[in-house]
């Protein structure tokens, strides 16, 4: 506007120096920039409507990975995060659960949390983060640090409350999410639902799915009620049904039969994204977009180790989520399994044996073996041992299995009979004929009896 001013003078305001116009034209010229400005300001407003998320899960901080300690791992998931945080313009992080891997975290786990939260916090001062409870957290000790959190953008919650009149408090788990001063959507912060926490279902009370079904529907209602208009996004720790995982990935398998398998269909269509947790392995659900694993950020078993580890980031647009997309992790320490599948002692430790001659790092591969033997074989571990004394490995696990160890684990399971039905010794000779397909041997049943014998006498 200054060149529209300065032209604006040469041609006329000489002439009108002297006259009552000339007061008029500096009054509305005045009025023509302050009005674009105000103009400048109204699309601020809508740019800033505008709001972008990440969506994460299943940190399980402090996890140790067989013997050995993942804080580097973890530290630089978290260290990743922040400079994401900030190329994304993130205004919302949203963490699904498990945060640490057990409810009693250590205390060098407790503190990479927090001072996580101090650096997000002290680098972008407007981001929200609302993080919830899973199965693997302490509810309580997971909001011990809320009272420290009244002003700030953070929200832990852990469980479910009541009120006075022994009512469910949806309310509480309703948070509204900031774009400025302005209000411009409502999360339904939903923490990992354990028995007692959903709606009680007179005909079907011990129903854990339909409960769960039950608390989404209810909070959603309430939720639309108090949003009059605005977006709903949704949290949760849950096993989904439909949900992919690995075979042999034990990490966070559902309970037997599936029961606690919650379908997509249960969400209602109100939620315009449900973020969740619990499966490592990220991915969307239903045929949907929107309702999503994110995953854990590392490998958390050897299964795990061809997961693609990502965050997912989206943005909240004219009122509806658009641009879902998902962020893959850098990995910092490679899971290494050799064989790929199970092959005889000989040939795995010739394969060990080709490993390159490296000093180990702080990212040196974790190490699964993988042997197939058809008798046990003592001095296996030894031997593994002395194959990768120089390589840049750390062995974590040996897994063996036995030829036709599946035909015999499939006959135990058509059994009918139960512990209470066996004697210890018929019990220990069962499991050894499944894995060894040989008898007890008479030394081993000898050290057992008398095992048994000073246990009676003590």
């Amino acid at each position: 506007h200054r060149s529209q001013i300065a032209q604006f003078s040469s041609q006329n305001i000489f002439k009108a120096k002297e006259s009552f116009s000339y007061h008029l034209v500096i009054f509305f010229h005045r009025f023509k920039i302050i009005g674009k400005y105000k103009l400048f300001l109204q699309c601020e407003k809508i740019n800033k409507q505008k709001m972008n998320f990440l969506h994460t899960a299943d940190w399980h901080l402090g996890q140790t990975f067989y013997q050995y300690d993942r804080y580097q791992e973890h530290q630089h998931f978290l260290e990743w995060l922040l400079q994401t945080i900030e190329k994304q313009s993130t205004d919302v992080l949203l963490i699904s659960g498990d945060v640490f891997d057990t409810a009693n975290p250590s205390v060098a786990a407790t503190k990479q949390f927090y001072h996580f939260l101090h650096q997000a916090t002290e680098r972008f001062p407007a981001l929200q983060i609302v993080a919830i409870a899973g199965n693997h957290d302490s509810p309580v000790r997971l909001e011990m640090p809320a009272p420290l959190l009244e002003n700030t953008h953070i929200h832990l919650v852990g469980y479910v409350r009541r009120t006075a009149d022994k009512q469910i408090d949806y309310n509480r788990l309703i948070l509204p999410l900031f774009s400025g001063e302005e209000v411009a959507a409502y999360l339904l912060a939903v923490p990992f639902l354990r028995l007692g926490d959903y709606p009680k279902n007179e005909e079907t009370p011990a129903d854990y799915a339909q409960g769960v079904a039950a608390f989404y529907t209810e909070i959603t209602r309430q939720a639309v009620a108090i949003a009059q208009g605005k977006p709903l996004i949704a949290m949760g720790h849950l096993h989904a049904s439909g949900a992919e995982i690995n075979d042999d990935d034990t990490a966070e398998r559902p309970i037997i039969g599936g029961i606690e398998s919650i379908s997509t269909a249960n969400f209602p269509d109100a939620l315009q994204y449900v973020a969740l947790g619990h499966i490592h392995k990220a991915q969307a659900l239903g045929g949907t977009t929107h309702i999503r694993y994110a995953g854990s950020p590392i490998p958390l078993s050897f299964a795990e180790k061809n997961y693609q580890h990502q965050v997912i980031a989206f943005s909240l647009e004219e009122g509806k989520v658009q641009h879902i997309e998902s962020l893959p992790i850098p990995l910092h320490t490679p899971l290494l399994s050799i064989p790929d599948t199970y092959l005889p002692a000989e040939e795995v430790l010739n394969a060990l044996m080709e490993l390159p001659d490296t000093a180990p790092t702080d990212n040196t591969p974790y190490l699964e073996v993988k042997v197939l033997l058809n008798e046990p074989a003592p001095e296996l571990k030894s031997s593994i041992f002395r194959a990768i004394a120089h390589k840049q490995v750390r062995l974590a696990r040996i897994d063996v299995r036995y030829l036709h160890a599946t035909a015999v684990a499939a006959d135990a399971l058509q059994s009918e009979l139960t512990l209470r039905d066996l004697q210890p010794i018929e019990v220990l000779e069962r499991v050894y004929q499944n894995k060894y397909h040989e008898d007890l041997p008479a030394t081993y049943r000898t050290l057992f009896e008398e095992a048994l014998h000073s246990i009676d006498n003590s």
